[in-house]
């Protein structure tokens, strides 16, 4: 039962750190957040929907990089966000891009490696409140088709630094506390 608490608690640490960095200024080395990293085509009475390359290597550091959304048809003015993928289940954003309605082709949109993990999420939002500004969670809520957001899964790897990959630090922490376990009940092992 330890065990899980401790996957839980590394988990929720991971969500929550890339839900606060969805919050903050982009630092002075970066440019706010603008369309023109996108290829607009204006079309009416779309269909959201979102193509991502599944297995993709990322360009940068361990501090910030970038991913590739292939496609991204939006029903209006919106975001593409990616989010951490927690074992399945959406986890806090990672980084996001504006995006025009209608199709938006190789959508670059810059990540934070500290808090990404390498199973990440895109998901369409809307750009409901100010105009180019991310107000998220509250205001900039996601597209929805046939009443599910608009999401795609896809993983990364990096050549020049590590990505996270929860699924072994969720056992390498179990292997750890029934390590420490043992040593607390048999005098011999410590």
């Amino acid at each position: 039962m330890n065990a899980f608490r401790w996957v839980v608690a590394v988990v929720l640490v991971i969500s929550l750190t890339g839900a606060a960095w969805g919050q903050i200024m982009p630092p002075d080395n970066q440019t706010p957040a603008t369309a023109e990293n996108v290829t607009p085509t204006m079309e009416r009475n779309v269909t959201p929907s979102i193509n991502v390359t599944v297995n993709q290597t990322i360009e940068g550091n361990a501090t910030i990089a970038n991913v590739t959304i292939d496609e991204v048809v939006s029903d209006g003015p919106g975001w593409i966000v990616v989010h951490n993928n927690l074992f399945g289940a959406l986890g806090g954003a990672v980084g996001f891009s504006p995006v025009d309605s209608g199709t938006n082709s190789n959508v670059t949109v810059t990540i934070d490696t500290l808090a990404a993990t390498d199973r990440l999420t895109a998901e369409l939002h809307k750009d409901l409140g100010r105009e180019g500004v991310f107000e998220y969670p509250a205001v900039d809520i996601p597209q929805m088709v046939d009443g599910q957001p608009v999401t795609a899964n896809f993983s990364v790897t990096a050549e020049n630094f590590t990505v996270k990959n929860l699924t072994e630090l969720a056992v390498n922490q179990t292997r750890l506390l029934d390590q420490i376990q043992n040593r607390t009940r048999d005098p011999t092992l410590m």
